[in-house]
């Protein structure tokens, strides 16, 4: 009795295996096409702004004011932090004297000459007392130019004694207080300015030839996943890394304006397409085999034939096939991860023109 009813349970369940063999599987298929490959790679870095610098003193002295703290927000030419300029005035003070002097002393020679030229005329004056005058003016002019030249140093050293931003920015940083004694050169701020940001990447030698200057690139910060910014290549380094075979890919954000500097950025560039058409399926419809192999199912008359292939390159969800399917041919893309060689399916959705 035991062995009649295992026998019957046996035979009931291969009934029912073989009764849902039978049975069309429903599927979702689509045509292969052939078509032009528009590749793209998708490469990471950071923000970097156009414009970051750490500003330095040019000269020695004792820090008497300081007008800027970090964060703040600074226009070109503002001051950041000032000198102790005490005896550069009082010098400037008698450069200006100097000036003023020499400059009476230009009148006044070319007075007396100007009087020499008249009498001269009138033959009541030596040549040789008009040749001395006319000496005495050339070489009042030259006193002037000195003082003049003395003064300038000096304006110029006064401007030295003051530190001021050189463009628009952010004080990203300070590093000196009230009353510290700096020396030429010395870093004081750091000056950011996110009014102009650059993203670098390092892009794969080969692709060196396949993208252009002025290509537009879409820019994803993790920050906003949700939103997309648009970037331009404005410069390509022809000069590889030996270390990671790259080169330097540098982008221009164009709407950058409330971004920071620093930002982790995700760039997806699109290279130049393919001279050639190219076979391509969706990846859905590309199964994996354990020895590394690619295959597909392919449907013939609501028969599902399996397929192997020989894959190229991937992109934007698809995948190039090289070997192994010509266009019109329809692949099963979902459904496909239970079927077996030979079973019957339905197709539920069909994307492509038969």
């Amino acid at each position: 009795m035991k062995i009649f009813m295992c026998c019957w349970f046996i035979g009931l369940m291969l009934f029912n295996s073989l009764g849902f063999a039978a049975e069309a599987v429903n599927v979702v298929t689509q045509q292969v096409k052939q078509q032009q490959l528009v590749p793209k790679i998708t490469l990471t870095g950071s923000l970097k702004a156009q414009r970051h610098a750490q500003l330095s003193v040019l000269a020695d002295g004792v820090i008497t004011e300081i007008y800027a703290e970090a964060g703040q927000y600074l226009k070109q030419g503002e001051p950041l932090l000032a000198l102790d300029s005490a005896l550069i005035k009082a010098q400037l003070q008698a450069n200006d004297a100097d000036v003023a002097r020499a400059q009476v002393a230009v009148d006044d020679a070319k007075r007396r000459f100007a009087e020499a030229q008249s009498l001269s005329k009138q033959k009541l004056f030596a040549q040789t007392e008009l040749a001395d005058r006319q000496a005495a003016v050339k070489g009042a002019q030259a006193s002037l130019l000195e003082a003049q030249a003395n003064q300038t140093y000096q304006q110029q050293l006064l401007k030295r004694h003051q530190l001021v931003a050189p463009f628009n920015g952010i004080v990203a940083k300070r590093m000196v207080d009230l009353g510290e004694w700096v020396t030429r050169g010395q870093s004081a701020f750091e000056l950011v300015s996110n009014e102009s940001l650059w993203l670098d990447l390092y892009m794969p030698q080969e692709h060196f030839s396949a993208i252009d200057i002025e290509t537009a690139v879409d820019v994803y910060l993790a920050s906003r996943p949700d939103q997309t910014f648009n970037a331009k290549v404005i410069a390509k380094v022809p000069v590889v890394n030996t270390t990671h075979r790259s080169f330097l890919l540098r982008l221009a954000i164009t709407n950058s304006a409330d971004l920071q500097v620093g930002l982790s950025a995700t760039a997806e560039i699109a290279l130049k397409p393919s001279a050639k058409a190219s076979v391509v399926i969706e990846r859905d419809a590309l199964l994996r085999h354990p020895d590394g192999g690619f295959s597909v199912f392919t449907v013939l008359e609501d028969v599902a034939t399996r397929q192997s292939v020989k894959v190229g390159s991937r992109m934007n969800g698809h995948v190039e096939i090289t070997q192994g399917l010509s266009a019109g041919q329809w692949v099963v893309t979902q459904g496909n991860e239970l079927l077996q060689d030979g079973q019957a399916v339905k197709a539920v959705t069909q994307t492509g023109a038969k």
